[in-house]
């Protein structure tokens, strides 16, 4: 069955990073537009995002994930490759009723993150519910190609 596109509006909701590398750099990225309320925690942060912390006061914590830090939020995304703690996080997510979005493991999400376009107030999302996340990038390189740019 398809995904039913939902737009959320998160600028006071508290989002949570689970990971420091490159994808997760990827997600606080395609996050900062839409919230500044982002916590990453992850043993090692990729330099780019302790800059993006100083420059937009985002909050890292330099340690390995634990489940108190579910704690408030209302959506986490699980940029980590271990996909034993992708399915736990999932799990207590669930549970909790938060919102969650492991990458890459379509199975341990309750949400999916769209291929995004974005112009100003203009937001396109755009999804395979997660089956060819190739296709979704290439949809979005055509819409992004054919918007002009003081749209």
């Amino acid at each position: 069955m398809p995904l039913f596109p939902a737009f959320i509006d998160l600028s006071d909701m508290d989002v949570l990073v689970v990971g420091g590398g490159r994808v997760a750099l990827r997600k606080v990225l395609k996050l900062l537009p839409f919230t500044r309320n982002i916590t990453i925690v992850a043993p090692q942060v990729r330099i780019e995002l302790l800059r993006l912390a100083g420059e937009r006061n985002l909050r890292i914590l330099k340690r390995r994930f634990f489940m108190k830090d579910l704690q408030g939020k209302d959506l986490v995304i699980v940029a980590v490759d271990n996909l034993r703690l992708q399915e736990r996080v999932y799990r207590e997510c669930k549970r909790r009723k938060i919102l969650c979005n492991s990458v890459d493991s379509p199975e341990y999400c309750n949400f999916i993150f769209p291929s995004l376009v974005v112009r100003d107030d203009l937001v396109i999302g755009i999804t395979t519910g997660g089956k060819a996340p190739a296709l979704s990038k290439k949809v979005r390189e055509i819409v992004e190609g054919s918007l002009p740019d003081n749209i």
